[in-house]
Formats: structure tokens, C-alpha cells, sequence
């Protein structure tokens, strides 16, 4: 019998869906025999730091619970299933510590169903070095030698290390029961924060809400009751000042167009994507999708595109963040009509798959791929931003005057600061090992800025694959596009690297 040893570093979500790849690989052939070391550090495999169940409830998923799913081809059960008895709602964006529970469950599941034709050691500790040595892979500490490595470490950057931390400065809120204590940030003190987005907002809630402040709601939105333990002044900021949409709320928006609508643009951009000649995202497929965001909103050609270029220029003073703010909340909550911005954000999400599908493991060149970030990094703002319930917190704590949007610029003097942002991916976010792995030459970085990959998620080098290494999830942004989510159905990466493996294993001679 075939014999391969797998490392698999860094078990969160997409380790955790990696492994349940490989071990139904593994159920189909039982002529093979997998030996899987799984290195994670926290004590929460598949769940992983991002999904820690001790981090606090306020601290909530920005997807909705209707489309958790660890589980491929229904062999297990949903979020929705699994949290039956708890009456969630399908629309709900729960907290994410409850999501780390069932992905901890998941995982416990994966192990103990696994065929028996694998073998699962797991490791709680980080690896700090992976090097090749003749054909093998060795992994420190332990000296663990295997045939294959993946690593799945994802946000690597995004919980830097304590040791960066001073009195007065906080290098990164995670994990944030232990980096914004009171100890950490005591009432009263004034905070500056860097950084307008997602990671803001869990900060803001964390020291308000995390900390005994009540949110009622009212006619307009929310009214904040302070418990006295909340920073005096919590100061964003940004270079362009220009905040999230909110996401809407399902239940009360009325969708301007039908699900034929959209199906009828996406037959359009699969028409356009499939053309022959070389295409490009800023000529082909941006003009696209302006075109969409016309028709969706009834309007003359070229609308959507003047609209777009006025706000890109543009750095919000205060008073424009909290009209935008208001009128994304109130478009969310179904209170006001879309307008051009919320039709920009749904035709980004409606026609996203298909994007994934074309930039990734694309070679774009040097103008297309700045463009593309260009318009990318606008469109997060407005199609992937928080639940409607976070926009309509920060307004109302605004209105309390704890959070100010004054200092975008970044000049306000306070007690602590603190890096509320998550960097991108790419060589300056690697941490160990991949940092090692790019120097030594068995990694490259993309013009997007992500760790190039093949479809079969191998890492790639400017000579070609470099053999028995793979690399899946935040590390591959820009070569692959979207990984920041848990959808199972967005990508199929860990099914063809589990599929690429069993290949290579079938081809390796059976041990003496």
C-alpha cells in the first residue's frame, strides 16, 4: 500500500476543509495510506483564531448564518442545522464565537469519521521552519518529515505579536480579550484608532458594547446608554475618510430588480469572459459592469461611471461620513430607495463569483492589475461592509459623542492608539513559515500581492511548481481572489489539492 506523509499547517477554517477533503479522497482509495500531521497553535482547531469561541459576542459574523455550511454535497450538517435548537435566523449574522463552536464541532467530526486508511497527529504548537532536504519536506520544531506540506496559516499579520505593544500602543486588537482589557484601555482614556473598516468596528463594539454599554433600538436606529467603563473619545482614521456600506436587511429591503435581471447580466459577463481575444478587467469587464449598474438603476449610460470617478477623488470630510453612514443605514433597513452606491455594491456581489473564476491564477499585466485593485478596494467598501445593525451602532455612538470623525486625518493626541486594520496579502504580511519559504525561493508573490498558486493550490515559482508544497486561504489573495470567507462554494482548493495528492500518491512506488 502507497504510503504519504502530510503536513497540513494551520488548522482554521480552510485547514479544517483541506483535511475533510483529504479524508474523503481517502474513502474513495483504500489502496492508499495517509499519514496527516496537523500543526495548529490554538486550541481551537478548525476554528482557528479568527473563530475563537472565548472572544466576546458583540463581536459578530458579517455572513449571514443561512450560508455557513463546513460540509460539501450535504454530508453534514449546516450552521442552521446545527444550531437548530437555538432558533436562529436564517438572515441572522451571528456572533462568531458561536460560528469557532460549530467549526470546532466540525472538526471533531471529520477526525473521528475519518476512514481508516488515515492517520491524524495533531500538533498544538506553530511551525516556525519548513526546508526541503533531497525529496522531503522537514518541518520545526519536532523534525516532522513528510512528502507533502500545506499551509493554510491565513491571517497571518492580522494578530500581531504582544511584544509590539507599549502603554500607548496597541499593534493589533486580536485577540481582543486579551489586548483591550481595561487594563489595556481604561475608562475614560481617549483612543485613536487607525483604520475606517471591518477591524474598526469590532474595536468600537468591543469597547462599548464588550464593556456593559447598552444599544436600544429606536425610530432612527439605535440609542446608546453608556455603563461608564467605555473610552471617552474613540477617533478613526483614514486616508480617504470614505466609511462601509451597510449590509441590507432582507427582511425589510425591497430589491429595485428581480433575480431575472441578474441572470441576464450574468449570462452577459459569461458571453464577455469567454470571448476569444486577450481581455482586460479595466476595458472588458469593469465597462461591464458599469453597464449593469446603469440598467439596475434605470439610469443613461455612463451615470454609474461619473458617479464612481466624483467619489473615488474624493476624501469625506465629517459631515459627508455621517450622510453617507445614514443613508446606507436607512437604504439596509428599507426606510430609503437604493441609490447609485448600493447598485455599484450588488452588481460587485452578484457578478463576484465570476470574477474569482476569471482573475484567479490570472497573469494580469502591470496597468490592468493596479486598476483592478484600484476599483477592488472601493468595492469592498461598498458591497462586502458590516450588517446594518454595526453602521446604525456607530452612528448612534457618534451622536453620544464617543466616536468622533474629525481626525481622519490621523493628528488627533490621545492616550492609546491602536492598528485597527488588517494588512494585505503578500510578502510584508508573511509570517513563519511562508516568510522563510519565499526567501529560500519556493514561493513567489504575484503583481496582486498574493503567493502565486496553480489550480491545484501548489505553490509557484517564476521556474515552475515547486513540488510537495501548497498554500491555501488569505496568503493567496491576488492570485486567488475572495478568501476571506467561509463558503465552501466559492472556491474548490481544497478538493483539487486533496485530488492532486492522492495523484501524486498513486504515481510514488509502494515503500519496500
Amino acid at each position: 500500500m502507497n504510503e504519504t506523509k502530510v503536513a497540513i499547517v494551520g488548522c482554521g477554517p480552510k485547514g479544517l476543509y483541506a483535511l475533510d477533503s483529504l479524508c474523503e479522497v481517502a474513502r474513495r482509495q483504500s489502496d492508499q495510506y495517509f499519514i496527516v500531521h496537523l500543526f495548529e497553535p490554538s486550541n481551537y482547531p478548525g476554528a482557528g483564531p479568527v473563530y475563537d469561541p472565548r472572544q466576546p459576542e458583540v463581536l459578530r459574523m458579517n455572513f449571514p448564518a443561512r450560508l455557513i455550511n463546513a460540509w460539501t454535497n450535504g454530508r453534514g450538517p449546516s450552521f442552521m442545522d446545527w444550531a437548530a435548537l437555538s432558533s436562529v435566523e436564517p438572515n441572522a449574522y451571528v456572533p462568531r464565537a458561536r460560528v469557532g463552536e460549530y467549526l470546532m464541532w466540525s472538526f471533531s467530526r471529520v477526525v473521528l469519521q475519518a476512514p481508516s486508511n488515515i492517520t491524524i497527529t495533531r500538533h498544538a504548537a506553530p511551525v516556525t521552519q519548513v526546508r526541503q532536504v533531497s525529496e522531503d519536506w522537514i518541518l520545526s520544531p519536532g523534525y516532522i518529515v513528510v512528502d507533502q506540506v500545506l499551509i493554510t496559516t491565513g491571517h497571518q499579520d492580522g494578530f500581531r505579536q504582544s511584544h509590539q505593544n507599549t502603554d500607548c500602543s496597541i499593534s493589533s486588537p486580536f485577540p481582543i480579550q486579551q489586548r483591550l482589557t481595561p487594563g489595556a484601555i481604561p475608562a475614560g482614556a481617549t483612543v485613536r484608532c487607525k483604520g475606517f473598516a471591518l477591524t474598526f468596528i469590532d474595536t468600537m463594539l468591543a469597547l462599548t458594547e464588550g464593556r456593559g454599554g447598552v444599544f436600544t433600538p429606536s425610530g432612527t436606529g439605535y440609542r446608546y446608554t453608556p455603563s461608564g467603563e467605555e473610552p471617552l473619545r474613540i477617533a478613526p482614521f483614514a486616508r480617504s475618510g470614505r466609511p462601509m456600506r451597510a449590509k441590507v436587511e432582507h427582511a425589510l429591503f425591497n430589491y429595485p430588480k428581480d433575480d431575472a435581471f441578474w441572470l441576464e447580466q450574468s449570462a452577459e459577463l459569461s458571453q464577455v469572459l469567454s470571448q476569444s481575444h486577450p481581455l482586460t478587467f479595466t476595458h472588458h469587464i469593469w465597462p461591464t459592469l458599469l453597464s449593469f449598474a446603469d440598467q439596475a438603476f434605470d439610469s443613461p449610460a455612463g451615470t454609474t461611471a461619473d458617479f464612481l470617478a466624483r467619489r473615488l477623488k474624493t476624501a469625506f470630510t465629517p459631515e459627508q461620513i455621517r450622510r453617507d453612514l445614514r443613508i446606507g443605514y436607512e437604504i439596509a433597513m428599507g426606510g430609503s430607495a437604493p441609490d447609485l452606491a448600493w447598485v455599484l455594491g450588488e452588481v460587485w456581489r452578484r457578478c463576484y463569483a465570476q470574477l474569482v473564476d476569471w482573475i484567479s491564477h490570472r497573469a494580469l499585466e502591470a496597468d490592468d492589475a493596479n486598476y483592478f485593485r484600484y476599483i477592488a478596494w472601493e468595492m469592498e467598501r461598498l458591497a462586502f461592509g458590516p450588517p446594518a445593525q454595526n453602521i446604525g451602532k456607530m452612528l448612534s455612538l457618534e451622536q453620544a459623542g464617543i466616536v468622533v470623525f474629525e481626525y481622519m486625518a490621523g493628528e488627533v493626541e490621545a492616550d492609546i492608539s491602536i492598528n485597527a486594520t488588517i494588512p494585505p496579502a503578500g510578502a510584508a504580511a508573511l509570517a513563519a513559515p511562508l516568510d522563510g519559504l519565499l526567501r529560500d525561493g519556493y514561493l513567489s508573490v504575484g503583481i496582486l500581492g498574493g503567493v502565486m498558486v496553480d489550480e491545484n493550490a501548489r505553490a509557484l515559482t517564476p521556474s515552475g511548481a515547486t513540488r510537495g508544497l501548497s498554500v491555501i486561504g488569505r496568503a493567496t489573495e491576488g492570485c486567488v481572489l475572495g478568501n476571506d470567507t467561509l463558503s465552501r462554494r466559492l472556491h474548490s482548493l481544497p478538493e483539487k489539492w486533496a485530488a492532486f495528492i492522492a495523484r501524486s500518491a498513486r504515481q510514488t512506488k509502494p515503500q519496500e
